[in-house]
């Protein structure tokens, strides 16, 4: 699954939005693709025996970068057009 159906699923009211951003901003697009890798190496520790610290610094990372889309998400969605 790549990171924009990944940020659509955490953000479906967004979906326009994520997929316009994704087609025209270089730094979303590196956001995008963060969100992914960081969510298959959650998956992976969460099935990892003892990787429970891992998988706390991945919620938290996770957590971080969705806090950044949605402030991104709120900045462009302000924007007239």
């Amino acid at each position: 699954m790549s990171g924009v159906a990944f940020l659509v699923s955490r953000f479906p009211q967004h979906e326009l939005l994520i997929h316009r951003l994704h087609a025209r901003n270089a730094d979303f697009m590196t956001i995008c693709e963060d969100y992914r890798e960081a969510l298959e190496a959650l998956r992976r520790w969460e099935a990892t025996p003892g990787g429970e610290t891992k998988v706390a610094e991945y919620r938290s990372f996770l957590a971080e970068l969705e806090a950044e889309v949605a402030l991104f998400l709120d900045r462009q969605g302000q924007i007239p057009g």
